[in-house]
């Protein structure tokens, strides 16, 4: 048998399991007298000889099925005594002997194994855990475990459920799920641990299509906790299930479940995620009340309140209202800035400032954000005014700190409607409580000058002011003023102001602004000048200024082509794609 191949081996190891397969006989006595036993002797050997994987899973297959464990551990112990080397060659072949297994106690055992997989989840490796699952069960097997053994299902369980612990901990959802699936046959009923974490796997995958199997096993050892709930209502929101929810909220009822409210509060969040607000109404609804141990709390009318105002129903927030009153729940600052939020949505301004007075009268603090929501409302409504005052309101609040998002939505209300003063003013305000603009701020006010016409010298006289309250000129800046100066008809100086920007503002134009100019120039009829301007760009990407892709390159030269000046367009396309060919040859 020493001498057979490996291919003969294997073979000779799936006759031995075909053999144990097809054996009717009643007891192991009978089966070990007739043809197994010859076919185990050779078997043994071919296992000592190579000692591969595929001979102990056949050993196993073939214990299973006609061996006693004890039968088999006698014929490895005569053939090893058989196989032994003479005296003279032990010495020399103990450095090739693999070391010796020690002996633990098998509870030892289990952890030693548990944190090995846990170990290899931590390095990354946790699609291998099927295969090292199936090296701690060979292990027990040898250790004289037999294979229908309450205690090897026993250890299979904890091993699976260390493993799936592991790989929830480190988001390896989908090994996960890979290792229970290498196991499912071995694991019996599980335990709830197992059902429970590939219960939260599933969801977090989204293979929905398992969740309902899990749950149902999970139930069957017991209650599901508030986790397993909301899982749950993840699986239901997601399809969408109004009575397959209710009956979740009845066998939760049979089998004594109450939930805490922060598992409420977690699956109202979850229906209002997904967008289910039939679902988020049925649990806040009478028919939660025997889950959940006590009365839904202020988060919770919250969420519902959240649910509505992005659906836009502000008559739906408003009954919300309503019900956190008749049930005792004072309103929060957060519940009148989420009604603020839904007014502003649907445009009703004048519920919007009412429901802001309301926080006033019940003693609560305006924050920040109510007077930002208000006032982004106001200028969404080019209410001017009333988002000034109430701006100013908010500056004499001690109790709010002022940021620049706040003056930020004013001054583009301001600048929107084309009022540079207005926009102005607002800066200046923002300037004197110590708030320094950000270039988003300047821009916005520079951007004025594009809505309203504006004389080039006004257009310079503001960008000098501007720079003098801080702004660092950018090619967002150019842009806005090139705009400008457009809008006036003064083509020459916005390209004047393109030419001269690296000396005059300390900045390298873009090649999307000289795009900009170029299109302008040929909207307008002036095909010399959109020649100009792209000649100009060309110039700079030869030097290595800008980096001009293809696409620019092409639009350039297509609205060049459109003002009559085809060839001229053709030549500098041809010239900047050339260097760029030129280029990158050198560098390959």
């Amino acid at each position: 048998m020493t001498f057979l191949s490996m291919f003969h081996v294997s073979s000779f190891f799936l006759a031995v399991g075909k053999v144990a397969d097809s054996q009717q006989l009643v007891s192991p006595r009978e089966h070990d007298s007739q043809e197994i036993l010859p076919l185990i002797d050779a078997f043994l050997e071919a296992f000592l000889t190579f000692g591969t994987l595929l001979a102990v899973t056949s050993l196993a297959r073939a214990a299973k099925g006609c061996l006693a464990a004890d039968r088999v551990q006698v014929k490895k112990t005569e053939l090893k005594a058989k196989h032994a080397p003479p005296a003279a060659l032990q010495k020399h072949s103990k450095a090739r002997e693999r070391p010796a297994i020690p002996t633990f106690p098998s509870s030892l055992k289990r952890k030693t194994w548990c944190d090995q997989m846990v170990q290899v989840i931590r390095d990354g490796r946790a699609a291998s855990l099927p295969t090292i699952l199936d090296e701690a069960r060979l292990c027990a097997l040898s250790d004289g475990l037999s294979l229908r053994s309450r205690e090897l299902e026993e250890m299979e369980i904890e091993h699976l459920a260390s493993c799936l612990r592991g790989c929830a901990s480190h988001q390896a959802f989908r090994e996960a799920i890979w290792a229970y699936e290498h196991m499912e046959g071995r694991i019996g009923k599980g335990n709830r641990a197992i059902w429970s974490v590939l219960l939260y796997c599933t969801v977090e995958i989204s293979e929905f299509d398992r969740c309902k199997l899990f749950f149902e096993r999970l139930c069957a050892l017991g209650a599901p906790s508030g986790k397993d709930f909301v899982n749950m209502v993840k699986f239901l929101a997601h399809n969408r299930d109004a009575m397959g929810l209710l009956q979740l909220l009845s066998n939760a009822t049979t089998l004594g479940c109450r939930m805490s409210t922060f598992d409420w509060n977690r699956a109202l969040a979850v229906c209002t995620w997904y967008g289910a607000l039939d679902l988020a109404e049925i649990l806040a609804g009478s028919e939660a009340c025997a889950v959940f141990a006590t009365e839904m709390d202020v988060v919770g009318f919250n969420t519902m309140m959240k649910a509505y105002s992005t659906a836009g129903s502000t008559s739906r927030c408003l009954g919300v209202m309503e019900k956190m009153r008749a049930a005792g729940v004072s309103p929060s600052a957060a519940t009148f800035g989420i009604l603020l939020d839904c007014c502003v949505k649907a445009e009703e301004y004048d519920l919007a400032a009412y429901s802001f007075k309301q926080i006033q009268l019940r003693g609560l603090t305006p924050n920040v954000v109510h007077y930002t929501c208000l006032m982004k409302g106001f200028a969404k409504a080019k209410k001017l005014e009333e988002a000034k005052a109430f701006l100013e309101e908010m500056l004499k609040d001690p109790s709010v700190k002022n940021d620049c998002i706040s003056f930020c939505t004013v001054v583009r209300a301001y600048a929107d409607s084309g009022d540079t003063e207005g926009a102005l003013q607002i800066v200046e305000k923002m300037l004197s409580t110590g708030l320094l603009p950000n270039e988003c701020v300047f821009n916005i006010v520079l951007g004025s000058c594009a809505v309203s016409r504006m004389e080039a010298d006004k257009v310079f006289d503001l960008l000098a002011l501007l720079i003098g309250h801080g702004l660092k000129p950018s090619n967002t800046t150019l842009s806005h003023l090139i705009k400008a100066l457009v809008m006036t008809g003064s083509i020459d100086v916005a390209m004047n102001l393109l030419f001269t920007a690296s000396q005059d503002l300390g900045l390298q134009p873009e090649p999307r602004i000289y795009a900009q100019l170029t299109q302008s120039c040929a909207d307008r009829g002036r095909g010399e000048e959109a020649v100009e301007v792209y000649e100009a760009m060309a110039k700079a990407a030869i030097q290595g200024d800008i980096d001009v892709d293809r696409s620019t390159n092409l639009r350039l030269c297509r609205h060049c082509s459109l003002c009559g000046k085809e060839q001229s367009a053709i030549r500098i396309f041809n010239r900047i794609s050339k260097h760029y060919s030129s280029a990158q040859r050198m560098t390959l």
